[in-house]
Order: C-alpha cells, then structure tokens, then sequence
C-alpha cells in the first residue's frame, strides 16, 4: 500500500498520547484548533492533533504534524528516542538518492473519488482555518502548489500561503527568492497564466519534500519520492495539465492570470509577528475541487513552532552542505525553533586551522539568504542544547575578535526588523552576523569539566534514586 497521510496517522496513534491526541468534540475553524496547539506547547506537549469535527464542514481536521523534532523523524520511518543529529543524518542520505515519480491512471487514485467543477467547486466545503485575530482572512497553510516551469516543462512544488478571497478566489504569495516566484515572474513577462495544483493531506515525508532547497531544475516530486523510500504516484490534473498525487487527500485546481493581481494580509507569520499586508500578489481562480470520499484536512499553524520545524531537516542540510565545502570537520548543524528555522544557525565543527570558526560562520550564512546569525562551536558542544550554545558563547567569545557583523545584505522580506535600500524603509535586506565561540586552534585554552565517564556509564538513576 502507497504512503500517504493516512497510514502515518495510522502508525503515530499507535504510539500513544506522547505522539497523537484527539478532539472529539466540534470545534470553530476560527481560532479554535490553534488555541488548542498553542495551549498543548505550553505543556511543553507537541502530537499530532486529530480534530474528528469542524463547524461549516464535514471534514475532520489534523493539524502539527511537525509538531517537534523526533515527528520528523517518524515522518522517516526513524524510531522515537533517536538522537537529532542521526535524523538529519538519515534525511541526507534520501535526499540523495530522489526516486522518480510514477504516473497512474485516474480510477487508481484516490483524489479523484469527488470530481467538483464549475459552481460546485466552493472551497467553503473546507474547514479552512482563521488562525489568528487579526488576520484578514482564513488562510490555507500547508497546501503544497504545483506549478510548471514554462521554459523546461519540470513540476515545481512548494508551500505558500493562500488567502481565501472568495468561494472559487485564493490568493498565492510567492517568497521572491523562491522557486515559484521566479516561474511566476516568467509567465508574467510572457503574459500567459500559470496553472497550478494545490494539494493538501499527503503523508509528512512527501509534504517534506517540497521544502527542499535544491535548485530550480529539479522536481520535488523526486525528492518526495526519496524521502518516502518509493515513487509517489500522480495523476492527471481535471481541468489542468498538471500532475497531483494520487493519494492526496484534497486537491485544488485553477489558474494564475498575473494581469489580474491581488493583495493579502495581515496574517500571523512564522516570525511569530503579523507580516506586511496588502503587497501585489497572485490571485487562484479556483476550476475544480477533487477529493476523497471521506478526506482529512490538513492544517498548519503559521505561527506556531510547528512552521518553523516543518521545513528544518531542509535548511539544516543546505547549511551543512555549504559548510563542509569550506570546512570538511564539521559535526553538525542545528537550527532552532527559537531562530524562527532560518534565522540563526548553529554551527559544530572540529577545528584544527586558525580561521575556521568564522569560515564556518560565512559559508553558514551563504547557504541561505534567510539566514541573518551563525553561531559557531566546537563539537564537545551540544548545539541541541540552547544552554550548552549559550554558555559556549559566554566562555568562548570575545566580541572584538570573535564578531562579524555583515550589513546590506539579502535576507528574509517577512522579518519584521529587515531594511529597505533606505535604512527608514522596510524592505528585503539584513544585518547578518557571526559569532566565533571556538576555542583557539593552536594556543592553550582551559580545560572543560567533564563527568567521570566510568561513573557516568556506570551509574543508572533507577538504581540510586526512590521517587517520594
């Protein structure tokens, strides 16, 4: 049986109240299922959430499926308990060996069990969620967009955020700097539409794939693919000439006319603040709504850490890539929910030359233009442990030496504190920065305290301590 979200839900509720928690009484789309995640991560508490009733709709909700770090490594197929590093570690390697998508017949999948078009096609059918109080609208958050490079004819597939703008209207603001807007952008100086495929409800390990940072030629339906460890299967578009998973549980399609643009906002972004509103984006008019009989949607928080982590195995590969082109004993690369997933990185290298900390820091900042601070350790370090990163900075930095301060440089338009080409203006530019807390590599530096490691073995807590 294919992957899809379905048998993950199936394989996480097995693993208890830890790992997936249900909702059974209905709830309001608005705000509601946000609240209820939001209040579980005061609880330091981060499952899936089964929501079995939506208010206006007939479908059931799911929502944090990136909730923490070890989801994404369930979403791999990688045992609960498994140490951070060995997650990135096991995504690597997928993402090396992609596995081509493979084409089936419509009456095989599952997303073309309900075909609605023309007047039928009302996304009010969707328990499309308002997720916080002042965003200007419900938003659609983890629908994954298919779009098609009009110059190769290679799929392009990503996650933006979508406005609902009318019952057959949704708003798509492209990221400039990604894929999708460049392909946009291409359509628009041919002045044709773009058609496109919004798809919701697949399995984490295929949603994952389309926030790879590869390059534009490559289709992260291949990526998908080898992150699932099989082919996902895509059929025909009804009304486009797209390819949609199979096993999909929602899919929307419809077409971009750049002539005729709109604007969206304010709404909650993963900066944990409300982003820009009203800035030109591009406008869905929705032509078809297929689905599965009985299908789940899936919803995201935006502005819950679960934003921040859907995307990281991504981030934190590209940085490590880049890093290790410049310095190869690097150990490790972490970046944080606190850091909004991009904005700052942790970097653990074995340093043996002079220089390597700050060559670390640069290559770290180059991987991604989001990426405003790089913060550098060596590796007996956990850079998992915001405390021991912290206390590496403290003991190990010195401001005048150990600081690079990088202005006017490309960064994340979304972040509140990014600058225009005029400093009063806001705009896509940052201030980037690098943090050396490396020891040196060729003078003495002062011993760090470590336990006993015999003891430490030895010595089991169960053993020694009686719980009152």
């Amino acid at each position: 049986m294919n992957k899809d979200l379905r048998t993950f839900l199936d394989e996480i509720r097995k693993l208890g109240p830890q790992h997936f928690v249900t909702v059974p009484r209905e709830l309001d789309p608005t705000y509601e299922p946000c609240v209820i995640q939001q209040k579980l991560a005061a609880e330091k508490r981060f499952p899936v959430v089964y929501c079995e009733k939506m208010k206006g709709s007939r479908l059931p909700l799911v929502t944090n499926l990136f909730g923490s770090y070890e989801l994404l490594g369930l979403a791999l197929g990688i045992e609960p308990g498994t140490p951070k590093g060995a997650i990135l570690k096991q995504y690597r390697e997928r993402m090396a060996r992609p596995v081509p998508a493979r084409e089936v017949p419509r009456d095989r999948a599952p997303v073309k069990e309900v075909v609605l078009t023309g007047d039928a096609a009302d996304l009010g059918l969707l328990p499309i969620v308002h997720h916080a109080e002042n965003d200007s609208a419900k938003y659609i958050t983890v629908g994954c967009l298919v779009v098609q490079d009009p110059d190769t004819g290679i799929p392009n597939v990503g996650i933006y955020r979508h406005e609902v703008q009318g019952k057959n209207l949704l708003g798509c603001m492209f990221n400039p700097a990604h894929h999708a807007g460049y392909i946009y952008r291409k359509y628009k100086e041919l002045k044709r539409p773009m058609e496109a495929i919004l798809f919701l409800g697949h399995h984490p390990a295929a949603v994952m794939g389309t926030l790879t940072r590869g390059l534009v030629g490559l289709s992260e339906f291949d990526i998908m693919g080898g992150l699932m460890g099989e082919p996902i299967e895509v059929t025909k578009g009804e009304t486009v000439g797209l390819p949609v998973p199979a096993f999909a549980e929602i899919a929307i399609e419809g077409i971009l006319d750049p002539a005729r643009e709109t604007g969206d906002g304010p709404f909650a972004e993963y900066t944990g603040y409300y982003g820009p509103p009203k800035r030109p984006i591009g406008l869905m008019q929705v032509t078809a709504i297929t689905m599965r009989r009985d299908p789940i949607y899936h919803d995201l928080d935006p502005a819950h850490r679960e934003h921040n982590l859907s995307g990281v195995l991504a981030f934190e590969s590209s940085v490590y890539d880049s890093v290790r082109k410049l310095v190869p004993s690097v150990t490790g690369v972490y970046m944080p929910p606190s850091g909004c997933c991009f904005f700052a990185a942790y970097v653990s290298i074995k340093k043996r030359v002079p220089g390597e900390g700050k060559a670390a820091g640069m290559a770290a900042l180059a991987a991604d233009p989001n990426t405003k601070m790089a913060i550098v350790v060596d590796d007996d370090v956990d850079i998992y442990d915001e405390e021991q990163v912290l206390w590496a900075v403290a003991t190990r930095h010195e401001a005048d030496g150990g600081l690079t301060v990088i202005p006017n440089i490309t960064g994340a338009h979304l972040n509140p504190s990014a600058y225009g080409e005029v400093r009063t203006e806001r705009g896509p530019m940052t201030t980037k920065v690098i943090i050396d807390a490396t020891r040196p590599a060729t003078r003495h530096f002062d011993e760090r305290i470590v336990p006993p490691q015999e003891a430490w073995n030895r010595i089991r807590l169960e053993d020694y301590i009686r719980e009152a």
